[in-house]
């Protein structure tokens, strides 16, 4: 079972990520912020990570630079925002993609699935 990292502030939209990802098949892991997501990979190696960018505490750029910095985290990463990021972010960054808030059904299980099937 592959695990997905989430990483967003927003419990509702969180939880609804999580359902549709259980749903089919994936282990969800939560996170408020992205402290706590630093903190869950120091014993976690996820398939993916779904990266909001607003959060409070660790936004997702700086979450996404601090898990770059660490070369034991190599994985995809799944960026999701209301607003559409800068490009020069996407590669300074190396997304894999970029996710629109508020997105389809079809739409995130078609990034995930794409993403976490190598």
């Amino acid at each position: 079972m592959k695990t997905v990292l989430v990483v967003d502030d927003e419990l509702d939209i969180a939880e609804a990520v999580q359902a549709i990802l259980e749903e089919e098949h994936f282990r969800v892991i939560l996170c408020g912020n992205g402290r706590e997501a630093l903190e869950k990979l120091t014993e976690l190696k996820p398939a993916l990570a779904i990266i909001d960018v607003m959060m409070p505490v660790m936004n997702g750029y700086e979450t996404i630079d601090a898990i770059r910095k660490d070369p034991r985290h190599v994985f995809p990463i799944l960026v999701m925002s209301a607003i559409q990021p800068p490009r020069e972010k996407s590669a300074q960054q190396g997304w894999a993609g970029f996710l629109k808030k508020p997105f389809s059904l079809e739409a995130l299980l078609e990034s995930v699935t794409r993403l976490t099937s190598s």
